[in-house]
């Protein structure tokens, strides 16, 4: 018998955070699956990068394309991923992602085991509480990058 409760997130609803235009709402937390995996909706307004190249030594990620095209680069390869394309991104493999279009790209993204979506609070947490973005001293990013098992790609 399962102790995890039934979770049901209409939409808009789930955690919202905000910065720098990105939308994020938090639609299933570790908590809410026993730590399997948790899942985010990801609004990036029209031509906005998103991170940097990174990888996860744990975290595998599941991308899904709502609205838009997203355009990829996963292991050295571009992709431009419209609407009703699954990217999974396996852990170890380098990717980053970006909005090359004028319109708005909306996706979901599942991370296995959970927990990766504290890095976006904890994020947000520290955009709030720099003088500029990105941060003057960025070994706080990193240092904070690394608490979520993400790394750069030239690390």
């Amino acid at each position: 018998m399962s102790t995890m409760e039934p979770l049901i997130s209409l939409p808009g609803e789930g955690e919202k955070i905000a910065a720098n235009g990105i939308e994020i709402f938090l639609k299933a937390k570790l908590q809410q699956t026993n730590g399997h995996w948790s899942m985010i909706e990801y609004l990036l307004p029209p031509f906005l990068p998103g991170p940097p190249p990174h990888y996860h030594k744990k975290t595998q990620e599941m991308f899904y394309v709502l609205e838009g095209t997203l355009q990829f680069v996963l292991d050295g390869k571009t992709i431009d991923a419209p609407s009703g394309t699954l990217v999974v991104v396996p852990e170890g493999s380098v990717h980053t992602f970006k909005n090359i279009a004028t319109d708005k790209v909306k996706f979901q993204v599942w991370f296995s085991p959970g927990g990766l979506e504290q890095y976006f609070l904890d994020v947000q947490e520290l955009i709030n509480n720099e003088p500029s973005w990105p941060p003057a001293d960025m070994g706080k990013l990193f240092s904070l990058m690394a608490q979520h098992d993400t790394y750069p790609a030239d690390q």
